[in-house]
């Protein structure tokens, strides 16, 4: 098969769209549980609140945002495939944002920036001190600013959203290889992964591979019991 036989035989297994919608839209599909940003994920991912501050400076100052990257279910649900932390920013600011428990997470207090630093404590909606709030002019702005959105269909091939979402999250990434993998487990099979997690947390086990708290952070306890079955399993 030539290259471009090839080229158009693999286009043909993914389809896509994409449309940029408002940031507005963006908190309704979360609140109608129409999109699964994956809460699992929040352990893996360490944005700092500066990081957090600077991108709801981006939107302020109307800095375009990288595209949200989505992979739609057969159920029609998107799943996020990229973009996790710039979803999760802007929902914890707004005072949205829940954990895997479904216990809402703190909401993010910003920090002054270089171009805006009056942004220094501010809220979306302290309500024991407006003035340490934004008014309704900022919330708007917020709510109406776009991200692009690019959607993998649901009528791709079903590795599809796997394929990209090791390629978006490795290389120049924060994340370990472990973690990337930990992230396609619980989209492949969240039972799974958490029977790996349970195995990984017993405590004889933690004895004997006495990590320190870096590689743990990492998930790299949960690497060893998955070379455990490996070498078992061959």
């Amino acid at each position: 098969m030539s290259l471009i036989d090839e080229v158009n035989q693999k286009r043909k297994e993914i389809r896509t769209d994409g449309y940029a919608i408002s940031i507005s839209e963006w908190v309704s599909l979360y609140d109608n549980k129409e999109i699964d940003i994956h809460p699992e994920f929040q352990r893996f991912y360490r944005w700092s609140d500066t990081q957090k501050t600077n991108l709801i400076e981006s939107i302020l100052l109307g800095i375009p945002i990288p595209p949200i990257f989505v992979s739609q279910r057969k159920d029609g649900v998107w799943d996020v495939v990229d973009g996790l932390q710039r979803l999760s920013t802007i929902y914890q600011f707004m005072g949205i944002l829940k954990d895997e428990n479904s216990i809402n997470i703190t909401p993010l207090r910003l920090e002054g920036t270089k171009y805006l630093p009056s942004l220094e404590g501010k809220e979306w909606n302290d309500p024991d001190d407006a003035d340490n709030s934004f008014n309704q002019e900022l919330r708007l702005l917020i709510k109406r600013a776009k991200i692009y959105v690019s959607i993998i269909l649901k009528e791709s091939d079903e590795t599809a959203k796997y394929d990209l979402f090791q390629r978006l999250n490795t290389g120049g990434s924060t994340l370990s290889p472990q973690e990337v993998r930990n992230c396609m487990l619980v989209m492949i099979n969240k039972d799974f992964y958490d029977w790996i997690k349970l195995l990984a947390s017993y405590d004889k086990f933690q004895e004997c591979i006495s990590l320190s708290d870096r590689p743990l952070s990492e998930s790299y306890d949960l690497e060893l019991v998955l070379r455990f079955f490996d070498i078992y399993i061959n």
